[in-house]
């Protein structure tokens, strides 16, 4: 899970704090990077952006979940994600159930109080 104080709205290569919800469903099915402590960088396509749980009102939550390419595995790691236009961020990203392909997939949460959301 990722835990931050708020979403920034800097784009073009900038690190953000997370995604925006709004951002994530704009690029759905798009191809994002995943960049690995040791470098290694492997595009991986979003999948699916869903709503999550939210401990209360007063929190927002939401998902990504990557699909990796087939034949890929990676484990729960914090990983350098890089937006199709460029945004950028650092998530903790955890193996979740394999799509109906059978394709690995990776998913970083988001959770953050509303009241800093800028979106």
């Amino acid at each position: 899970m990722t835990l931050a104080a708020r979403p920034r709205t800097q784009q073009g290569g900038q690190m953000q704090a997370v995604p925006t919800h709004e951002a994530l469903m704009a690029s759905l099915h798009r191809l994002f990077v995943l960049e690995t402590a040791d470098g290694s960088r492997i595009e991986a396509r979003l999948a699916a952006a869903p709503v999550g749980v939210a401990m209360d009102e007063t929190y927002v939550s939401y998902s990504a979940i990557f699909e990796l390419p087939v034949g890929i595995w990676l484990p729960q790691d914090t990983y350098r994600i890089t937006a199709p236009d460029g945004a950028c961020w650092d998530l903790l990203a955890t193996p979740t159930r394999p799509s109906a392909n059978g394709q690995a997939n990776l998913t970083a949460v988001m959770h953050y109080l509303r009241s800093n959301d800028t979106a």
